[in-house]
């Protein structure tokens, strides 16, 4: 149930991204604008691909998730904090835009979390109420000489 959170949550992020992208292009004053242009573009598509992963989980999709989001995130939220350490910090985009960007690293972070525990429980996945008798070869049937094994068909 968790995985099926954090991947709703990553394709809603996404289309926050995509919100902003479209707002961006189009000059409307919005609060949050991109780092660069392009490599924003790139980092949508990329994720999409990676959240189709993080769906049918697939380790990979996460762990480039993460990388592609740490390293358009992870420098601006590094920008924002040096702002806003420094006192410059006037304006409400500085926190707004160091919130997203924690955001946008912790949803991969929380996604690998969630591929990794969710895939070490399928070895264990065994029915105990059954194993004692049909897990083991003890009461296996044993043909003798006298067992019939002529094949009858009508």
């Amino acid at each position: 149930m968790f995985g099926y959170f954090i991947t709703a949550l990553a394709g809603i992020f996404w289309i926050f991204r995509l919100i902003v992208a479209l707002m961006f292009t189009t000059d409307a004053g919005f609060p949050i604008v991109p780092i660069n242009m392009t490599f924003e573009i790139i980092i949508l598509f990329v994720t999409f691909v990676c959240i189709i992963f993080i769906a049918k989980r697939k380790m990979i999709g996460a762990v480039i998730y993460l990388i592609t989001q740490c390293a358009y995130f992870g420098v601006d939220a590094y920008k924002a904090l040096e702002v806003i350490t420094s006192g410059q910090a006037v304006q409400t985009s500085n926190y707004i835009t160091l919130f997203i960007s924690f955001i946008a690293i912790i949803i991969p972070v929380l996604a690998i979390m969630n591929i990794g525990l969710s895939s070490g429980k399928k070895g264990s996945m065994k029915n105990r109420k059954t194993d004692w008798f049909y897990g083991t070869t003890d009461y296996d049937r044993n043909l003798d000489d006298r067992a019939d094994k002529n094949q009858y068909k009508f």
